[in-house]
């Protein structure tokens, strides 16, 4: 039970999100995908000095990477700088791989091929996407799948993220139908915001990113 109560402690406090900044730092979590298959994970949260001291939140996120460490081989996950900003904080992990992300993070991560997509039981057919011109998109009218790279992303109720791939943003799944907002930034990146639900259902939801 060591290993649960140790993983709490820093996500629940890495996970409340700041809300402005002043340029100096990011302002959102952010996710980058590594074309062999890396995970950078920044998260931006906010710090109560009052409750938490920074050696402390190291000291407790190294005993989170320590243990999944010892359980799953060495190196699979990193904590690297971990900075204090105007009252918030920006720890920095690097996972070998999109598997160890999710299992570290309790949280859901896929990166790999259409075709692997479909193999691993996501239904894409079911998914409304969109370009980014904004034209709707059916995953059976994409040219070249083959050559298509997807990003599958687990997101929670007041959460935003930043999720930058390798390659060129193509497609994103549409958002009309629910509270998780999706948008293009930039070339290579997708911005996810899923604010609190108005009927208080703290529902996981899925967001769909196709890249070349």
């Amino acid at each position: 039970m060591r290993r649960g109560k140790s993983v709490m402690p820093v996500l629940a406090l890495a996970c409340v999100l700041a809300g402005c900044g002043d340029g100096r730092a990011p302002e959102v979590s952010s996710v980058s995908i590594d074309k062999d298959g890396k995970i950078s994970h920044q998260i931006v949260g906010q710090f109560e000095q009052n409750y938490y001291e920074k050696d402390g939140l190291i000291s407790l996120a190294e005993e989170r990477v320590a243990e999944y460490c010892l359980d799953n081989g060495a190196d699979r996950v990193i904590l690297g700088e971990v900075e204090e900003k105007d009252g918030r904080i920006l720890l920095h992990f690097d996972y070998a791989s999109g598997a160890d992300y999710s299992a570290f993070n309790s949280r859901e991560l896929f990166v790999g091929t259409l075709e692997e997509a479909d193999e691993k039981g996501y239904n894409l057919g079911y998914v409304a996407f969109t370009s980014t011109k904004g034209q709707p998109m059916e995953i059976s009218e994409i040219e070249d799948p083959e050559k298509k790279q997807i990003v599958i992303i687990g997101m929670k109720p007041e959460e935003e993220l930043v999720v930058n791939t390798y390659g060129k943003v193509l497609y994103v799944n549409q958002s009309a139908a629910s509270d998780l907002k999706v948008s293009f930034a930039g070339k290579s990146g997708v911005s996810l915001d899923y604010p609190s639900s108005s009927s208080g259902e703290q529902e996981s939801m899925l967001s769909y990113i196709i890249f070349e």
